[in-house]
């Protein structure tokens, strides 16, 4: 059917076309007297000449009239040209709900419970002003801003309790959306304000799982889900979503109206609740798992300095412990070659009297643990101890100066004795042994000196580079810290936050990529006038290539059928304008088309 090109509807200019649906068509339009760019909604002339269509237009505009909310569509202006009655609205600019969320693909659960969140705070105000829309679904929802601001309109077969309503020419069909009516809208019973309830439940579990509670290939096996079958259990395909969540969800579909939540104000509590405990699992999660910046790089560093130090002062004090054994070794064998020659000449005359004379004054030494001489049968001479006291422990061998042959042993009282065996020569002639104990507690004492040195300064080398890390990465972490509040306040949608530190190093780069990231979403129109999405689908670039005008994503042909006196409605096959990049919303009528 080919319709006039209207030029002016009362004192509104119109500019072009945003998009029609079943039975109206919404007109981009210009208010010359507060100088207001708005969207223009009229019935087609087929249905004008209906008064039952007529008066379900009437009732749309009083519905959604006198409702001012700000995640409801303003009406502003509601009257009658040359028997034509058209609506004056709110011009939206953004994508709708189910357009939104094929863009985003993913939306966290946070967004999710922002949208619901207002959704439930919109429903409750017009239920308390006495209007039940009856036809809440993803088209019939706005998003006017990236971060999940949403509008709801087209209150096309809304319900009023005061006044008169609109009702179908059949009176055996019902008003709504096959896949989001409640079970009392499918049955045809009375409704209220729990019915949109049960709607907004469809809207939440498909957002939440990412298919809708009933699928069906009929629509009598559809309306038999919807009526009898109770839905599978929710499961989130997103991971930040609380089971509490899960649980409003199911109950906003029960089948009996009592067992749903009885008013918004109810739903809202519990939704609030929720955001409150998500908001606080998120702040204990990351107060539980942070290392702090400070201590990891602290740690890291000393960790490192500590070992490599380590592997260092091991190797010298290893060869330090080698040098000082040495010179150990070195002395007691002097010292034993020294007492062989002294006894010689008193050995190979037997004189023991001598040789005992020899002995003590020997034992002046106080390094010296014991001496004893033997004569070259072996034969004990003479000792400071007796042979028992010199045994006590077995002698393990460690060393060798020519002739001489070295021990080591525990004495009785467990300290350690280094023993030196010293042949006694006379004229080359081997006539006796001296064997010479010297404390080896000398050594020990040095190493144990030497080790708690090293280890000083392995403490204190390891000390003060994970001090210089530590003050060094405290200041990197402050510009982390600076970004983090930044980015925390963009999350709360203050675009106008800029960081002003100045530094030159790479975080002077990072701090101006942000500072360019906040201008560009300062730039973009949010609250009441929000850029639409980008908008993928092949599809919808070609039919908005194809109609060579923005449409409104409010009337994409891909909208769920509205069922509404589909026998009496002969329905326009025409090309449509359908949503697209950038394309501007309006409250429209909610009938896409009609399912009998």
């Amino acid at each position: 059917m080919a319709f006039n090109v209207i030029k002016t509807i009362g004192r509104y200019e119109i500019y072009d076309e945003l998009g029609r649906g079943a039975m109206a068509i919404v007109y981009r339009a210009f208010d010359p007297k507060i100088k207001r760019m708005l969207a223009i909604k009229v019935l087609r002339p087929e249905f004008a000449e209906n008064p039952a269509y007529r008066e379900r237009f009437l009732s749309e505009a009083r519905a959604a009239g006198t409702l001012t909310h700000p995640g409801i569509v303003t009406v502003f202006d509601v009257g009658e040209v040359d028997e034509q009655p058209f609506m004056a609205m709110e011009l939206l600019e953004g994508a709708t709900l189910e357009q939104f969320v094929r863009t985003k693909r993913h939306i966290p659960g946070r967004m999710i419970l922002k949208i619901a969140i207002q959704l439930v705070d919109a429903l409750d105000y017009a239920h308390r002003n006495g209007v039940v829309h009856r036809d809440i679904k993803p088209e019939n929802i706005v998003c006017i801003s990236d971060v999940g601001q949403v509008k709801i309109m087209d209150f096309g077969i809304a319900q009023i309790k005061s006044g008169s309503t609109w009702s179908a020419p059949d009176n055996t069909v019902v008003a709504g959306t096959p896949r989001y009516m409640s079970p009392e809208q499918v049955t045809g019973k009375l409704v209220d304000g729990r019915s949109d309830l049960y709607s907004l439940g469809v809207i939440l579990f498909w957002l939440l799982s990412g298919t809708p509670p009933y699928s069906a290939t009929t629509m009598a096996e559809l309306f038999k889900k919807v009526v009898h079958v109770n839905p599978a259990r929710l499961r989130p395909v997103i991971n930040d979503v609380p089971e509490a969540l899960v649980d409003v969800v199911h109950s906003l579909l029960k089948k009996l109206p009592e067992e749903r939540y009885q008013s918004g104000a109810e739903l809202l509590e519990d939704l609030r609740h929720i955001e409150l405990d998500m908001a606080e699992h998120e702040r204990s999660w990351g107060h539980r798992r942070i290392i702090p910046i400070r201590l990891r790089w602290s740690a890291f560093m000393g960790v490192i300095v500590a070992v490599t130090v380590l592997i260092g002062l091991s190797a010298v004090y290893q060869r330090q412990r080698d040098v000082v054994t040495g010179l150990a070794y070195d002395y007691g064998a002097t010292l034993g070659r020294i007492v062989a020659a002294e006894t010689a000449e008193d050995l190979l005359l037997e004189d023991q009297a001598a040789l005992r004379t020899l002995v003590k004054d020997m034992q002046r030494n106080h390094e010296m643990l014991f001496l004893s001489i033997r004569d070259y049968n072996g034969k004990l001479l003479v000792s400071t101890l007796p042979p028992e006291a010199v045994n006590a422990a077995p002698a393990v061998p460690v060393a060798a100066r020519g002739e001489q042959k070295i021990y080591r042993q525990k004495n009785r009282d467990g300290e350690e004795t280094l023993r030196f065996e010293s042949p006694v020569f006379y004229q080359q002639r081997r006539i006796g042994q001296v064997d010479l104990g010297v404390s080896g507690e000398t050594v020990n004492s040095a190493s144990r000196t030497t080790m708690t040195a090293m280890l000083a300064l392995l403490v204190v080398i390891t000390s003060m580079v994970s001090l210089a890390a530590y003050l060094m990465s405290r200041r990197l972490s402050a510009p982390i810290e600076v970004l983090r509040r930044g980015m925390g306040k963009i999350a709360q949608g203050r675009f106008d936050t800029r960081i002003r530190m100045r530094r030159r190093d790479e975080f002077e780069r990072v701090f101006a990529a942000y500072n360019v990231m906040a201008e560009s979403l300062e730039a973009r129109p949010h609250a009441d006038h929000g850029e639409a999405p980008a908008q993928p689908d092949e599809e919808v670039d070609a039919q908005a290539e194809e109609a060579d005008a923005a449409p409104p994503v409010a009337h994409s042909s891909r909208t769920q059928p509205t069922i509404e006196i589909a026998d009496s409605l002969d329905i326009d096959k025409s090309p449509g304008r359908s949503a697209g990049k950038d394309s501007a919303i309006a409250a429209s009528s909610s009938l896409e088309r009609d399912v009998g």
